[in-house]
């Protein structure tokens, strides 16, 4: 597959021309959509990122100096973050696999629509497409980490209402178009409101009323991040 090769803010990477990779990349290293609300990535620090797609958060964590292992299950999506760490001279775990709350030793990863593949879920089936893939459990993995960015496309929130996890901080994004429960997710910020404290993009979930998310109603998704009080 032909790649391309571009940089943001001094970090380089390849991507796939027609493939979400370079919006990822726009995202998390020229936006850095997870670095909002006084949450800081500091050398030394060991980051479990659950959902590497392509490797745009490794790269940015990697190049403040902390220590990272990366769980992407989706092979193809594996290589292009090994790459990208070659291209840098960075230096990360790979684990592919899918993250889950149970014992489960594989799943179906469905594949995003229109090559998407930031898009893609062990939960949601977007279409016909669809590749086994290994499992690891969440808690099991999360022990030797201090902080953890989570984006993981509908599997966030059975871990989230049943991982035994503490972070120093913890960031992570859910989507509405995979589940549109807002007593769901009220229930697991009001948890972690208990150990954290948490900050949820504004003007998307507080103000929202009723039980479910409205399709009509932007963004489809909401950022939340938590640090340790």
């Amino acid at each position: 597959m032909r790649l391309l090769q571009d940089s943001i803010d001094g970090i380089r990477f390849y991507h796939r021309p027609g493939f979400s990779d370079l919006k990822a990349f726009e995202e998390v290293v020229g936006r850095k959509v997870y670095l909002k609300h006084g949450l800081k990535i500091l050398p030394g620090e060991k980051w479990m990122d659950c959902g590497g797609n392509v490797g745009a958060f490794t790269l940015l964590a990697c190049s403040l100096g902390a220590e990272v292992t990366v769980y992407e299950p989706d092979p193809f999506n594996a290589d292009m973050i090994e790459r990208n760490l070659r291209l840098n001279g960075y230096s990360a775990t790979i684990k592919q696999a899918a993250l889950v709350h149970d014992d489960r030793e594989s799943t179906i990863l469905h594949i995003g629509n229109s090559n998407q593949v930031w898009r893609n879920s062990i939960v949601t089936k977007w279409n016909e497409k669809g590749i086994r893939v290994p499992c690891l459990n969440f808690d099991h993995e999360a022990r030797p980490f201090d902080c953890c960015k989570m984006d993981i496309e509908g599997a966030e929130m059975p871990i989230l209402e049943n991982t035994a996890a503490i972070f120093k901080k913890l960031v992570y994004e859910w989507s509405f178009d995979v589940d549109p429960s807002l007593p769901r997710i009220r229930r697991v910020i009001e948890r972690q409101q208990q150990l954290y404290k948490v900050k949820v993009r504004a003007n998307c979930l507080p103000g929202a009323k009723g039980s479910v998310w409205k399709s009509s109603w932007f963004p489809l998704c909401t950022d939340v991040t938590c640090l340790a009080k």
